[in-house]
């Protein structure tokens, strides 16, 4: 018995000790992107990358950009060349599905990064929870407008992500009778919504005819906030998203921006977790079905008042060198007295 005993505990050393990276050793990870617009998805590629880059394996990245037919095509050609391992950054779970269904009929374990629902065979979905950070960014905006006026939601049709964020913020603003919704239906392409607001600054010249804006991802909106700044309603329409690109502090913290408020997710933490759960499920760790169907990683509401705190936290202290922002003078105009409140979804 104490024989057997002693096995026993030396087994469990060694696992502890070979780690999922040791017995993963030189392998090909592929990943596939929908597109590559934002900081957003820059953020998963790159810490993704750097988790398999640092030990010794190889990462391959495709980028559809913004073709959902190509998407579909990138991976199956990852599918069919010798990758080891499958990272999907966005794309539509129902199309995706036979993709996933080929890949693991080849033994190649798929792990997939801000789709939003669990697709059947792969190892788990990761990403902020789309519900929990629409309706933080929904309260930031509504009481921004003091829950009345009208606002315009600015997304793109078809997006799975972002149809979710529209239709959770719509539930969210019709408990409000005084607040109007308009849709602006756009594109993955910020210079569109920028004319398209433009027109609607036209279209609505009078004060308080625009109160709000959500857009259900920060970047398509670059181009639009400075415009409505440069036409002096920076203090009269607000405007409120999601994602927390580096761009969006810029936004945020620029003089007179009507850019009040981003439900930050954290990309690198959602890459980081990609590429590990990739390697615990080479090494035989886990099997699908082990992990929760999406594994969730932290989000936060970002104002004027917590941003520096927010944008080292999603970026890191070297955010105001790749941005130019003067932390120092941020701090003198905007008091840093907000609450910085990570969230999570709490499973059972």
């Amino acid at each position: 018995m104490k024989k057997l005993m002693s096995i026993i505990a030396l087994t469990l050393v060694l696992v502890l000790l070979i780690s999922p990276l040791a017995s993963a050793e030189g392998i090909k990870v592929g990943m596939a992107v929908r597109e590559i617009t934002n900081d957003y998805n820059r953020g998963i590629i790159s810490s993704a990358q750097a988790v398999i880059e640092e030990n010794g394996d190889e990462m391959i990245v495709t980028d559809a950009q913004a073709d959902f037919q190509k998407h579909n095509e990138n991976i199956e050609s990852l599918i069919n060349s010798d990758i080891d391992a499958l990272i999907i950054q966005l794309g539509d779970p129902q199309q995706i599905q036979p993709l996933v269904e080929k890949a693991t009929a080849k033994g190649i374990p798929v792990v997939t990064a801000g789709i939003g629902s669990y697709v059947p065979g792969t190892y788990t979905d990761v990403g902020a929870d789309d519900a929990l950070m629409t309706a933080l960014a929904a309260d930031a905006l509504l009481s921004a407008i003091n829950y009345k006026g009208n606002v315009y939601v600015v997304w793109v049709p078809g997006a799975p992500l972002l149809e979710t964020r529209k239709r959770v913020f719509e539930a969210v603003c019709a408990t409000y009778a005084d607040v109007t919704l308009h849709e602006v239906p756009s594109e993955h392409n910020p210079a569109k919504t920028q004319t398209q607001i433009e027109e609607l600054l036209i279209a609505n010249p009078e004060e308080g005819s625009i109160a709000g804006i959500f857009t259900t991802y920060d970047s398509m909106m670059t181009g639009a906030s400075e415009a409505i700044r440069r036409a002096g309603r920076g203090n009269e329409i607000s405007i409120v998203g999601i994602d927390g690109d580096k761009v969006t502090f810029q936004m945020i913290f620029a003089e007179g921006s009507p850019f009040v408020a981003t439900c930050v997710q954290d990309s690198r933490d959602i890459g980081k977790r990609c590429a590990n759960t990739i390697y615990t499920a080479l090494d035989g760790s886990i099997a699908v079905g082990d992990l929760p169907g999406k594994t969730y990683s932290q989000c936060y509401i970002a104002t004027r008042h917590n941003g520096v705190a927010a944008a080292e936290m999603a970026w890191s202290e070297s955010i105001w060198e790749d941005t130019g922002l003067d932390k120092a003078a941020i701090e003198a105009t905007y008091e840093q007295n907000q609450e910085l409140l990570v969230c999570y979804p709490i499973l059972p």
